[in-house]
């Protein structure tokens, strides 16, 4: 017996084709199942992340605390500019010179154990402008108001950075207030001492300077 079937060109054509959908929709099955499966633990996967911020600036706040414990009690230099004359190694020969001279409105500032004599001083270099009085020269200095015991440091502060009179005379005013009446301030004995010969803002920055640099306590001055 013969068992052997003809088929037609056709119809093997159309079994291939069949065939190879078969195998594609098998695959895009298989596929879609194992998306299925891995989506759930991407979509969890960013709960379980730190963000990188966070430490980040708890680091900045506790190092920015850090720098205001740790900052200087003294204020920070002051460039000032001072109208010299001469320096003496005693204070009793700048005193003779200041009388040789006639130089009634310097003052005699003590820096280092040296004693300079001064007729001005200010913020800026015309403040302490040489031209037309032969010998004299100016002199830069940093001063930097310390945080002394008496508080005054920051007074002198406020008295060098002033531009008008008027702000020495209300700064004497409301440490008179704080003070009371039956107490006698320093501060305000000096200031009136001091502006009682002179109106002049640059001769009255150098003598509350000469006051506080005897003794170094309230002013630190550097050249």
């Amino acid at each position: 017996m013969n068992f052997k079937k003809k088929y037609t060109k056709m119809t093997i054509m159309l079994a291939l084709v069949q065939g190879v959908l078969l195998g594609i929709a098998a695959v895009a099955i298989v596929g879609f199942i194992l998306l299925k499966t891995e989506k759930p633990e991407s979509a969890a996967s960013p709960n379980t992340e730190v963000p990188a911020s966070g430490p980040a600036t708890s680091d900045k706040g506790e190092a920015g605390d850090s720098e205001k414990k740790e900052a200087p009690a003294a204020g920070a230099p002051m460039t000032m500019y001072a109208k010299q004359h001469g320096v003496f190694s005693s204070k009793e020969s700048a005193a003779s010179f200041m009388s040789d001279e006639n130089l009634p409105k310097a003052a005699i500032v003590k820096v280092d154990g040296q004693f300079y004599v001064w007729s001005a001083l200010g913020p800026n270099e015309i403040d302490a402008d040489p031209a037309g009085d032969p010998g004299a020269f100016r002199k830069q200095v940093k001063v930097s108001p310390l945080a002394c015991s008496s508080g005054e440091g920051e007074l002198l502060a406020t008295i060098l950075n002033a531009t008008e009179i008027s702000e020495i005379q209300d700064l004497v005013t409301s440490q008179k207030q704080a003070k009371g009446t039956d107490k006698k301030d320093a501060f305000a004995s000096n200031i009136a001492a001091i502006t009682a010969f002179t109106d002049d803002l640059n001769i009255i920055r150098m003598h509350i300077l000469s006051h506080y640099a005897e003794s170094g306590e309230c002013a630190k001055l550097e050249f």
